[in-house]
């Protein structure tokens, strides 16, 4: 696209990366058996910059307490006009009549049979934002009740040296910020501070979908000694992703709002903000960290 620069010099015409946003519709199906029909329902539409939206679909499943396991999928697809669901199967699929297209924006999501969602959940959740993630389901209850797993209770694993180089990894590692300035980035590290992973996208809660979709596609995190660094701010919605995903530590550039701080409490997550090469501030779960000398 093209714009004009502005400056004391006067203006110039030049040609700039703009970062894309569109709405992704999820359709959720099930079966209570493989004796009755399927039942399905729209789950959510989300506004994302698309790419990586299998990985952004699974963590969404696994943060709303849909899945545990990436096992539990039966198949995530775009919807394909003119198939039915059970035309095609997990993995890649080949399209039998030249009427049958890709829809655009529009994925399925096929449980395992017998693996039911939660009704009511489904029902509360339709509509989601870029700018506001889940909003309306700020509640410890609601929380607790997709029963989270245990997180990592090991002690002093984290360095205070790692944590302070995450901010400047994730910044160069992120190729659409490059180009854009107009992404979110979400990464996960090892104990080592190594970085393992990256995705980015306009929303900061779809970038940790992305990551955490990702990454229980490939292993089983749960209960490891490994942190996420999100590039904005923390609020509940990105508590609840990391809680979800089993992940023990939660760091961002930004602040942690006060419900932030509260669900991190209740589910001991170690929660860090504010982040710089010089330090950052802690606001719980210090045992995780490598202990420091004291001062008053």
């Amino acid at each position: 696209m093209t714009k004009f620069r502005y400056s004391a010099d006067g203006r110039v015409l030049q040609r700039d990366h703009v970062i894309i946003e569109q709405p992704l519709q999820i359709r959720l199906c099930w079966q209570a058996s493989v004796n009755v029909e399927y039942e399905s329902q729209i789950f959510s539409i989300t506004m994302r910059t698309p790419g990586d939206d299998k990985a952004l679909i699974i963590g969404l499943m696994q943060s709303e307490g849909i899945i545990e396991h990436y096992q539990q999928l039966d198949s995530v697809l775009p919807e394909i006009d003119g198939f039915e669901m059970d035309d095609f199967e997990i993995g890649e699929h080949e399209l039998d009549s030249e009427s049958a297209t890709v829809i655009d924006n529009q994925w399925q999501v096929k449980l395992v049979s017998g693996i039911l969602p939660d009704i009511k959940s489904l029902e509360r959740f339709q509509v989601t934002y870029s700018s506001c993630g889940l909003c309306g389901t700020t509640s410890l209850k609601s929380l607790e009740m997709k029963n989270p797993p245990c997180l990592n209770q090991h002690k002093g694993w984290l360095s205070f040296e790692a944590i302070c180089a995450m901010p400047n990894i994730m910044r160069l590692a992120q190729s659409q910020f490059i180009k854009t300035g107009g992404s979110h980035a979400a990464a996960l590290f090892d104990e080592l501070g190594q970085l393992v992973c990256i995705k980015e996208d306009i929303g900061r809660h779809n970038a940790l979908d992305k990551l955490f979709g990702a990454s229980l596609m490939q292993q089983d995190i749960r209960g490891s000694k490994c942190s996420v660094i999100v590039s904005g701010r923390i609020s509940f919605e990105i508590v609840q992703k990391t809680v979800m995903a089993g992940v023990g530590v939660l760091i961002a550039v930004g602040a942690p709002s006060e419900l932030a701080i509260v669900s991190a409490k209740r589910f001991d997550l170690t929660l860090i903000g504010f982040t710089k090469e010089s330090g950052f501030n802690l606001y719980h779960g210090d045992w995780r960290l490598m202990p420091l000398p004291k001062t008053c």
